[in-house]
């Protein structure tokens, strides 16, 4: 039997890969399952220059999605640097910008048209 080795993604995948879940979510619990996967319990949020907590951040997000059908993300640009110190470690890979908007479907439909808000952010991750 041939083992398989885990797939490593780079960092900007990764956060990608976790935006897109997050603003995807469908449910309350969906969301909080992507929410706890992708922010950490001891992060420091800047939003606009003004601190914020952690479930201040989770509060702002769920806004930008509540009573929505999905979302479509699209990423208008991504930069990572990996860390190149000498204590350089895979888990500890560097800090990444990501530029996003997100096309949040809503459930309403108004004359046949389905409402929809957009999300344009930019994040960086380290």
């Amino acid at each position: 039997m041939s083992q398989s080795l885990p797939v490593l993604l780079t960092l900007d995948s990764w956060v990608q890969q976790h935006i897109t879940t997050l603003y995807s979510a469908k449910t309350a619990d969906d969301f909080n399952t992507a929410f706890d996967a992708f922010i950490s319990n001891n992060v420091t949020i800047k939003v606009n220059g003004k601190s914020m907590t952690r479930d201040q951040y989770k509060t702002l997000i769920m806004g930008e999605i509540k009573n929505d059908d999905g979302a479509n993300v699209a990423f208008n640009g991504t930069v990572a640097v990996l860390d190149n110190t000498e204590s350089f470690r895979p888990t500890f890979t560097g800090t990444a910008g990501v530029f996003f908007k997100a096309t949040v479907l809503g459930r309403i439909f108004t004359l046949g048209q389905r409402q929809t808000s957009t999300v344009t952010s930019s994040l960086n991750v380290v």
